[in-house]
């Protein structure tokens, strides 16, 4: 597609590859915009002592940056990405300098994130501090679903108005279907990481009531979690369960797409009900039936029974009866994971996501 005229400048210390950042990215260029990279660090420091000690440095790189930019031509919109809320004063100086539109990535919740991993109150409480002040200086937020955005519009008084809803795609480099399969036998498996929120202990009491079918569970990931996952399958005594850690993206890529049955997430918290997660729609992606809890967030993209299997959240009993169901019934599955594929190409994929964007998002001072 030709040029549109616009130019959206990707500002923060984000790793290239990851799919959040390549989807947006990717997405402004397949419908025309110019996008131009300020990344003023490789990898991504998540907020704490060392990031706070490097901020005047990295001030100046992303002023530098700016400067040198704005003698290439204009700038309409600078977008900050996810887990950049410190940088966001120096962004909006650089939007005000350049009489362009400020975009946050508000992705996940710093604070939020801070509480599921188990920091101390009084540093989640100052991020969350640090997050109220700073989030009122972008004109427009991007977030993962509908209901995220009614989460954060509560949680840091934001308008509702300037939350724009963008799904999460997959890396089709990965998560794409295959007509191979290294598994044997029928094969449900979950990837991601061992976090809380996505209620692993009602996996774990499906697999107990599964334990003398012929239905196999592999586990790829680390995390909090891992551990007392793994404990707890082993005191089920399960002998169908297999925990590989992590993995190279090949061996990922191979059993998300080869396997039967891709697992989500079950917890019944509100991170939960709000999300999508990676491994929905890479398991979509990968053209393999997904099961995962029913929720509005979920509810917002995909319909049960069509294009996924939902199931009430912290409910193994329903779990395991819909993977028996998909074991049974080769045509329902072969349905699911064929109707998830398109209702991915649909929605999910690059483009669409880039569509969605720049039809809902003003991406110069003219359109605001």
């Amino acid at each position: 597609m030709s040029g549109d005229g616009r130019t959206v400048v990707l500002l923060g210390d984000y790793d290239y590859e990851y799919f959040r950042e390549v989807s947006l990215r990717e997405g402004l260029e397949s419908q025309g915009v110019t996008v131009k990279e300020c990344r003023y660090r490789e990898e991504p420091l998540f907020i704490g002592v060392k990031k706070l000690l490097l901020l005047p440095y990295f001030y100046a790189l992303i002023l530098r940056r700016l400067w040198q930019l704005s003698g290439e031509g204009d700038v309409d919109a600078i977008l900050v990405t996810k887990f950049n809320v410190l940088v966001l004063p120096v962004a909006a100086l650089g939007a005000w300098w350049l009489d362009a539109v400020l975009i946050y990535d508000l992705f996940v919740s710093l604070y939020r994130t801070g509480e599921m991993r188990g920091y101390a109150a009084w540093k989640v409480r100052l991020v969350y501090w640090v997050e109220r002040a700073t989030l009122r200086l972008p004109a427009y937020h991007l977030t993962e679903t509908a209901e995220f955005a009614r989460l954060y519009t509560e949680l840091y008084s934001i308008p509702r108005a300037r939350i724009v809803g963008l799904p999460l795609g997959a890396d089709e480099t990965w998560f794409h279907p295959r007509d191979d399969s290294p598994f044997d036998r029928f094969t449900v498996v979950y990837w991601g990481n061992f976090l809380p929120h996505h209620g692993l202990d009602t996996v774990v009491d499906a697999i107990d009531r599964l334990r003398d079918e012929e239905i196999d569970f592999v586990f790829l990931g680390e995390g909090p979690e891992l551990e007392r996952i793994r404990s707890r399958v082993e005191a089920v005594g399960a002998p169908n369960v297999e925990f590989r850690g992590r993995v190279p993206w090949e061996e990922l890529s191979t059993a998300a797409g080869g396997g039967d049955v891709a697992l989500g997430i079950f917890a019944d918290d509100p991170r939960s009900r709000a999300s999508i997660t990676n491994k929905v729609s890479e398991g979509v992606a990968a053209g393999t039936a997904v099961v995962t809890m029913r929720s509005p967030a979920i509810e917002e993209w995909f319909t049960d029974g069509e294009n996924i299997v939902l199931v009430p959240p912290e409910d193994p009993a329903a779990l395991a009866a819909a993977i028996r169901e998909l074991r049974d019934d080769a045509g329902y599955r072969e349905r699911i994971a064929e109707r998830g594929r398109e209702r991915y190409e649909s929605v999910f994929s690059t483009e669409h996501i880039g569509e969605l964007l720049v039809e809902q998002v003003p991406l110069s001072r003219e359109a605001v």
